[in-house]
């Protein structure tokens, strides 16, 4: 027997770690099971511990950083055994994967690279056990293998971690009966082999994405340019090099090093070009290579949930090829504050997130590329090569996360970015694979969360240009909606944390609009008649942002709820769960949900859209109350981003999300951050515009605002109508 000074770094059931530096008595042989007292440390957090990772640090006969899982929970004596794997077997998708010992479902999943479209499943909240949106049904030899509810685990049998708080909060007795998981909770914990089911409501789709916004014309001005040369052969009598005539020609610019490293030393007669960047030599055709091949520029629209990308040709302006992906770094929460966390917890997770974003856009890249021969016809070669510029726009936390900048300070107060000037970087800095000496330009971030993709917006859909529009209120609706109010020269803006709803999350059915959500929905006959279409016209699997925001709007028009968004207990469709949960609407019976079982909206899904849409109108009251205006002095609304363009105007003003304005000032552009990306591709004297609307947008902080609380709260009930006695609509 000897005393080993070990590390044991405790996991809590509810995600949080506790550190602490013990002495233990160990047995010598660590082939043999061991046992370690862990009451003080269980004790003193007062806390269930989950799994103990065990470090020696002071014994030579412990393996260094050997792991260990628990296989029995509880305080006093713990028994461990020796990390080993488990073969998961994950249905739908027929993949196997060998997981180790301690890794959560969800991470098994991530492991396999199973994404959006290919079989991954949902996680909004990043992992953290707090949406519940992970659900997968875990079963041996299709038998059930759940620990079940009591969370009891036979010792040697073992292959899941027992139900923590958060899945017995957020899955039903019956639900864990049933085998149901989360699976960013439930760790492996023995060998065997697990299967897997993944219903069809937690994997991830393919989602609809907004590529396009309005177009708009702009003088040609872009930071390149293509300079024409007649290149001579070289020779032992003409011993010239290609750079060296560059040189000559264009009175010796500055040439970039990687640059230099990747052009041809030797020149053949006849005609090529060099490509200059504001004094900066950043590539070289030469004859036989120089063809018809235009100068490519890069484009992108880096949004929190989508990713939109434009291929553009840097001489005549032209969109060469549009397309978009689903951010990757959702696989890590689908709002910035749970990504934020995610990067925070250490380098290695830094990284990791950043590079999930990194290989997305290599990924649009090639799909630009090969969009784009398509149309060019099969006479045009192109490549990466060919990408001599790019422009990224996105909101402040994306800016970060890509550029590898601090983040704590956008997590927690005083949220304020580490830089609001654009900013310049080589392309192969940031790991993106474009031409050797292809530059990005990030424009510049307004606040913490205000960022380029706002600004972005406001270039692409003109706001402030126009002296012919005295009042012009603009709105990019999302997890984080940005409203800009524009007035007499002047422009203010402020950010509304109106949170996931409009993604479908926080809702019981929610999800993105992938096939099979809802997107719209009418009521007929008193509300009793539900009338949905489903995008894909697949059989409905959930509801998506518009069905939801359609869906409470046309409660309240058929007095299915009441002006504080309460639901009618005496409606035909409205019941109260047998767990004695609050009211729920049946939207879908199950005979006709893809899911065999009924879609609901409860009554919390209606708070949660409540709650988004006073972040909204609170925030546009303030805006015009701090310009001295009212609403009836709007002359037109400029409604952006994906949601926004998918949303009935109809349905955002009768919930009182938008303002009752005449139908004809309100217009519906697309994804006008895209559109200003590609200005500022482009056009130098976009850029300009660009550092000029982030330097003279005044913020608007509304935690700041005194009234914000008073605001916030009345605009939580619906519009006043006319009701009854009752207090239903009449």
């Amino acid at each position: 027997m000897f005393f080993a000074h070990l590390r044991c770094k405790a996991k809590l059931a509810d995600g949080r770690r506790g550190p602490g530096r013990q002495n233990r008595e160990q047995k010598r042989n660590w082939h043999q099971s061991y046992s370690i007292t862990i009451a003080s440390i269980t004790n003193s957090l007062n806390l269930p511990v989950k799994e103990l990772d065990v470090r020696a640090t002071g014994a030579q006969t412990f393996r260094p950083a050997a792991s260990y899982s628990l296989a029995r929970w509880g305080r006093g004596g713990v028994k461990m055994t020796e990390k080993a794997t488990v073969t998961v077997d994950l249905e739908p998708v027929g993949r196997r994967v060998e997981a180790k010992i301690g890794q959560s479902l969800l991470e098994v999943v991530r492991d396999l690279g199973l994404g959006l479209g290919t079989g991954g499943v949902t996680a909004p909240c990043g992992g953290r056990g707090r949406c519940g949106r992970c659900r997968v049904r875990v079963e041996e030899d299709g038998k059930n293998q759940s620990a079940g509810a009591a969370g009891a685990v036979e010792e040697g049998r073992a292959r899941l971690s027992p139900p923590n708080d958060s899945e017995r909060r957020l899955l039903s007795p019956k639900e864990l009966e049933q085998g149901y998981r989360l699976a960013c909770q439930a760790t492996v914990a023995g060998p065997g082999r697990i299967k897997v089911a993944i219903p069809p409501e937690s994997l991830t789709g393919v989602q609809k994405l907004q590529v396009e916004g309005e177009a708009v014309e702009v003088e040609l001005d872009p930071p390149l340019r293509r300079y024409p040369m007649e290149f001579i052969k070289t020779t032992l009598e003409y011993p010239v090099p290609v750079l060296e005539q560059v040189r000559q020609a264009l009175e010796e610019p500055r040439i970039d090093l990687v640059a230099m490293a990747n052009i041809e030393p030797l020149a053949a007669d006849g005609p090529g070009w060099a490509l200059v960047r504001q004094g900066e030599l950043v590539g070289v055709k030469l004859p036989g290579s120089a063809d018809a091949a235009p100068v490519l520029g890069l484009a992108v629209d880096l949004g929190t949930t989508k990713v939109a990308g434009f291929l553009v040709d840097m001489e005549t302006g032209q969109t060469l090829a549009a397309s978009g992906i689903m951010n990757p770094q959702i696989a890590y929460g689908e709002d910035v504050m749970a990504r934020l966390a995610y990067a925070l917890e250490g380098a290695e997770k830094y990284h990791e997130i950043r590079q999930a974003i990194i290989t997305g856009l290599n990924s649009l890249v090639d799909d630009l590329l090969q969009e784009a021969k398509t149309q060019l016809g099969a006479g045009i070669s192109l490549s990466r090569a060919d990408i001599a510029e790019a422009v990224i726009v996105g909101n402040t936390a994306m800016h970060h996360l890509l550029l590898g900048l601090p983040v704590a300070q956008l997590a927690r107060a005083p949220y304020v970015p580490s830089v609001s000037a654009p900013v310049e970087v080589k392309a192969r800095e940031l790991g993106l694979k474009l031409a050797p000496g292809a530059y990005v330009y990030l424009a510049p971030n307004v606040a913490g969360f205000v960022g380029a993709d706002h600004v972005a917006m406001v270039l692409g859909s003109r706001i402030g240009k126009s002296s012919s529009d005295p009042v012009v209120l603009g709105l990019d609706i999302g997890t984080n909606t940005e409203i800009v109010l524009a007035w007499r020269g002047q422009m203010m803006s402020c950010s509304c944390a109106s949170g996931p709803a409009f993604e479908g999350a926080h809702i019981r059915y929610g999800m993105r609009a992938v096939t099979g959500a809802i997107e719209k929905v009418e009521l007929a006959e008193a509300g009793i008649k539900v009338n949905y279409w489903t995008v894909g016209n697949a059989p409905p699997l959930g509801i998506c942002g518009s069905g939801i925001l359609d869906a409470v709007a046309e409660f309240y028009r058929h007095g299915v709820v009441d002006g504080r968004g309460r639901l009618r207990p005496d409606h035909p469709r409205v019941r109260r769960p047998s767990s004695g949960e609050p009211w729920e609407f049946v939207l879908v019976p199950r005979e006709e949900s893809g899911t065999g079982h009924d879609l609901v909206i409860t009554q919390k899904d209606i708070n949660e859209i409540q709650l988004a849409k006073a972040a909204i109108a609170a925030g546009t009251k303030l805006l015009l109350e701090a310009a001295g205006l009212g609403p009836d002095s709007i002359s037109k609304v400029i409604v952006a981003g994906a949601f926004g363009t998918h949303l009935r105007l109809e349905s955002a003003i009768a919930i009182g999300m938008l303002p009752d304005l005449p139908r004809e000032r309100f217009r519906q552009v697309g994804n006008a951050a895209g559109t200003g990306a590609r200005l500022l591709l482009i056009s130098q004297a976009e850029r300009r515009r660009a550092e000029q609307i982030a330097r003279e947008d005044q913020y608007l902080e509304l935690m700041l605002v005194p009234s914000f609380n008073d605001t916030f709260i009345s605009e939580l009930s619906f519009p006043s109508r006319a009701v009854d006695k009752r207090g239903w609509l009449a």
